[in-house]
């Protein structure tokens, strides 16, 4: 329940700074790269809205999801916080770069089986 609520949560930061950039830098200020960066920064956002619910709802496809979301955020923090630009700060980059990675072990690192009892005596 916890990587659901860390989803959305970083989903809505992520989605913010990416409206955020869009309108002032994107819009209004007419340049291109920030607005290319911050539409991206949308689509991540959904992204780990996405599969924030589908670990909620143990949707069938959610590991396929959740990798994908998390390489994507990792890569779009990484080249949004490259100089000459910087359209991502550094927390930005701590936290959508460190949660795709934690996502990322989620999605890869096995589960562990348990041990059923047997007769339902607690014995295996």
């Amino acid at each position: 329940m916890i990587l659901v609520v860390l989803s959305i949560l970083v989903g809505l930061l992520t989605g913010f700074g990416a409206m955020q950039e869009l309108i002032m830098r994107g819009i209004i200020d007419r340049e291109l790269q920030p607005l290319i960066i911050s539409l991206i920064g949308i689509v991540v956002s959904v992204l780990f809205l996405t599969s924030g619910v589908a670990i909620w709802r143990k949707w069938p496809g959610t590991r396929r999801l959740v990798v994908i979301t998390a390489i994507l955020s990792i890569l779009f923090h990484v080249y949004g916080a490259l100089p000459p630009h910087r359209n991502v700060g550094p927390v930005a980059l701590i936290v959508g770069a460190g949660y795709g990675l934690v996502l990322l072990a989620f999605a890869l690192i096995p589960k562990r089986k348990t041990a059923q009892p047997v007769n339902g005596q607690g014995r295996i």
